[in-house]
């Protein structure tokens, strides 16, 4: 079972946690809607989907059934340690008036910037530093590589800025097993076709990841209606970009004789809409990710939230908030806040991306 930060702070009788909570939901897209699952241990083994089995039309009575499986991939999330210690000084305690309103601001301060953090991590992170690994690089896949062995099973997507929203699967690694030496391959865009590679053979699946371009490319809204496209099984819950890339939809759609459309979010401020999906901003999407020959080039992520796609993990604890006590070294009392949080995407086809983004 999932539950959201908000949800979680409902069922709290920590005046302090509920009021950290409230801070760190308040101002972020992400986790206000953001679902979790607790999880006893410190990491979660579960599979992906890839693809679904197939189904066949059959003759009454005299028809051959075939069986057929779904494909799933092995992934693991381990719980990873953010936090922080908020100190307050005691002389400032003594020499205050309101001594709750500074220990309150101090802590508040912490909160906002354990929020920041997530939201840096839930994008940005690539598994090291201590960090689990973020949309951007679960996303971003393994792009193909010239005269490189190759075994059956592996996946790959197109080299940088060519990404189409397809993967390919190796069913075939003959030979030496190498791919071509110089020349990368016509990719095929019909789920189940497939391309011969030198000594390899790849077969088109489903995939999630889509490029502007081999140096990036100005952002048009026939590639925000294929990215959403990319997302299956419903419209994505979250559209979540930079805010230069949320001025360009605006100009593109006015330019189109319309305007974003206006709703209401769960906190009952007014949100924008694109096709009826939220449009939300992130400080943490980077509008200075390089490809090919630019560095200016931004990211737009399009995912599904819950069990099942984009995911939240945390311990049962969620966030949690120490009081430490006085201190040693210094004239201080220390408050700690800390989480043991990571995610998981349990579905290939429940989030998108598309990058090479230019203004």
């Amino acid at each position: 079972m999932s539950i959201s930060l908000d949800e979680a702070s409902k069922l709290s009788t920590d005046i302090l946690l509920k009021g950290i909570i409230e801070t760190i939901v308040k101002d972020s897209p992400i986790l206000q809607e953001l679902p979790f699952i607790q999880i006893v241990g410190n990491s979660l083994k579960y599979n992906r989907e890839k693809t679904l089995p197939t189904v066949g039309w059959y003759a009454p009575v005299t028809g051959t059934w075939t069986q057929s499986e779904p494909a799933f991939e092995q992934c693991s999330a381990s719980l990873c340690v953010l936090g922080g210690d908020a100190d307050v000084d005691n002389f400032l305690k003594a020499t205050r008036s309101n001594i709750q309103d500074l220990e309150a601001a101090v802590i508040e301060q912490k909160a906002k910037a354990l929020r920041n953090e997530f939201e840096n991590a839930f994008l940005n992170a690539d598994g090291s530093g201590n960090q689990p690994t973020g949309l951007y690089n679960i996303m971003k896949g393994t792009a193909w590589v010239a005269d490189t062995v190759t075994a059956v099973g592996d996946v790959v997507v197109p080299t940088a800025g060519k990404e189409n929203g397809f993967r390919y699967e190796c069913t075939v690694a003959a030979g030496d097993k190498k791919t071509h030496a110089t020349t990368e391959p016509t990719w095929p865009t019909t789920v189940g076709d497939t391309v011969v590679d030198d000594q390899v053979t790849w077969i088109c699946v489903f995939g999630n990841h889509l490029g502007m371009g081999v140096n990036g490319a100005t952002l048009s809204l026939t590639k925000m209606d294929q990215l959403i496209d990319l997302v299956r099984g419903g419209k994505p819950d979250l559209l979540l970009m930079s805010r230069r890339s949320r001025r360009k939809i605006a100009t593109l759609a006015r330019t189109a004789g319309s305007n974003l459309q206006v709703g209401q979010g769960k906190l009952g401020e007014f949100v924008e809409l694109y096709n009826g999906i939220p449009v939300a901003i992130s400080d943490w999407v980077s509008d200075g990710y390089t490809v090919g020959s630019n560095a200016d080039c931004s990211a737009i992520f399009a995912f599904q939230m819950g069990e099942g796609a984009v995911c939240g993990l945390t311990s049962p604890e969620m966030i949690q908030v120490e009081r430490l006590g006085s201190l040693e070294t210094k004239d201080a009392a220390r408050t700690r806040v800390k989480w043991y949080v990571s995610l998981a995407n349990f579905s290939i086809v429940k989030c998108a991306m598309l990058t090479g983004v230019r203004d």
